[in-house]
């Protein structure tokens, strides 16, 4: 977003900005997006509205068929331009993410830095979208061809706006579609100034939208028959509606939703590599990912060692505005803030113990004491479900059955950690935990190629790797009866 303009911003449609805000028939009033570490408004944003999605979608519906018909080379060359110019200005995104929701700068570049690898990585798979010829008997031969699906809807939480947008865009525009994509309403200056690069970069006006706006916003957008694939990033429960409505309307979804990940630290483990494990799940966002490992169990043997190390690192973080680059910054709202002290205090009041913090710090902005709890039951609420705050629960246990019996015993299977020095029980641990991505010995090491989503109620589909690229396309089957030459043909003699 370059640095003339105000601080009033509209939904970007068709390539330029709309100041105004929606037609008011679901959603009314601007955004206010506000700095966490302050708490002061930075900026206003017209919500889109119905009036807003309209418009993006029927720019969406008109570049489409160009854009699908755009050689795939001269695809690729747009998109590794979009990449580029992502990474030219990465400070500025950086710097716009980090104010609007809290997260420590240089987190914020390092995201940045993925959103580019991944329009890179879809940037070299536009030539590579095959089929398959399929034998067949006689005079006949059948093939498929992937083709794109036409609009994708796209709706992208605010804890990592830059990094999950671009991860469902790239894939998305690569195989010939155009996106509309709904921002957060705590986070969308990132992807207005994401969309507006796009443009500057060779993207086709209409072939990425963004509609800022609320739940009327996002209700608007995913209900048109408009639509030909929903992705959705964020809770369970809205994730339900989602997919709801998008097998009402019979268009395929991708839904990435909650996680409660566990984290197993064995005996053989290196202790330092495990604590540092847990300390990034503790600090990436302020805990707020939802592949946190935020469920630590630790062999009985290292559990005291481990217990003094992961407290004497936790008290040693700092922590601060994001863009002084501390190890943890605040949470993104008010809210968000409350729900975690809900769920400590919750915890404390039934009888477990804090290790280290459990309350709300006294400074201004929406911070979070990092914090681990102790002595809880694996049945209790601060473990079973989703605290997306600076908070750990530690856990001890005897052997390996155990470890992976408790691990397994949640709702969720997003992620998973394993740290431990035998190769074997590295293996066998990953294959038998429940969860869409088993790291060993390291706890993020996520990259564009990998397949990413979760089991049970994290969600449906992948996102990323070449498999994401099935999901934003359909598979035509053609068959031709090219017959036996006839008497009188062209045949040769």
């Amino acid at each position: 977003m370059t640095g003339e303009r105000s601080e009033r911003y509209g939904a970007y449609v068709d390539g330029e900005f709309r100041a105004e805000d929606g037609d008011g028939s679901r959603e009314d009033g601007p955004l206010r997006v506000t700095d966490p570490a302050t708490e002061k408004t930075i900026a206003t944003v017209a919500t889109a509205g119905d009036a807003g999605v309209d418009a993006a979608l029927e720019a969406a519906r008109r570049a489409q068929p160009d854009w699908a018909g755009t050689d795939p080379a001269e695809r690729r060359r747009v998109l590794y331009r979009f990449a580029e110019a992502i990474e030219n200005r990465a400070d500025e995104l950086a710097d716009l993410v980090t104010r609007e929701n809290g997260r420590p700068i240089g987190q914020s570049r390092a995201l940045v830095d993925g959103a580019a690898d991944y329009i890179a990585y879809y940037a070299g798979a536009t030539t590579k979208i095959e089929g398959e010829t399929i034998p067949v008997p006689g005079d006949r031969q059948a093939f498929t061809r992937r083709e794109p699906l036409g609009v994708s809807a796209q709706l992208v939480p605010w804890n990592a706006p830059l990094a999950l947008c671009c991860r469902g865009i790239a894939p998305a525009l690569a195989a010939g579609n155009t996106v509309v994509v709904k921002p957060a309403p705590e986070a969308p200056l990132g992807l207005l100034g994401l969309a507006e690069i796009a443009t500057e970069a060779g993207v086709p006006d209409g072939a990425f939208n963004v509609v800022p706006g609320g739940e009327a916003t996002g209700a608007a957008l995913v209900e048109d028959s408009r639509v030909d694939e929903v992705t959705f990033t964020g809770s369970v429960s809205t994730g339900r509606a989602v997919g709801r409505t998008a097998a009402d309307n019979l268009v395929p979804s991708t839904l990435e939703l909650g996680g409660n990940s566990p984290a197993l630290v064995f005996a053989d483990a290196d202790l330092e590599d495990a604590v540092g494990g847990a300390l990034q799940a503790l600090t990436l966002v302020s805990g707020q990912a939802c592949f946190a490992t935020t469920r630590v169990f630790v062999h009985e043997d290292r559990y005291a060692v481990f217990r003094e190390a992961l407290r004497e690192a936790v008290d040693a973080l700092t922590i601060g505005p994001g863009l002084e680059d501390p190890d943890l910054g605040p949470l993104v709202s008010a809210d968000a803030r409350e729900r975690v002290r809900e769920c400590v205090d919750g915890a404390l009041e039934n009888g477990a113990t804090a290790l280290v913090g459990g309350d709300v710090l006294d400074r201004e902005g929406y911070f979070y004491e990092p914090t681990v709890i102790e002595d809880v039951s694996d049945g209790a609420p601060i473990v079973r479900e989703e605290v997306f705050g600076p908070v750990l629960t530690l856990h001890e246990f005897a052997d390996e059955r155990e470890a992976i019996r408790r691990a397994n015993d949640s709702e969720y299977g997003l992620y998973a950690t394993v740290w431990t020095n035998d190769l074997g029980r590295g293996h066998r641990v990953a294959n038998a935990l429940e969860a869409g991505s088993v790291m060993v010995n390291q706890y993020a090491g996520s990259y564009p190629q990998t397949p990413f989503g979760g089991y049970k109620r994290s969600g449906l589909g992948r996102e990323k790797g070449m498999q994401a690229l099935e999901h934003y396309t359909q598979l035509k089957t053609v068959n031709v009866d090219y017959g036996s030459p006839r008497d009188g043909s062209d045949s040769e003699e």
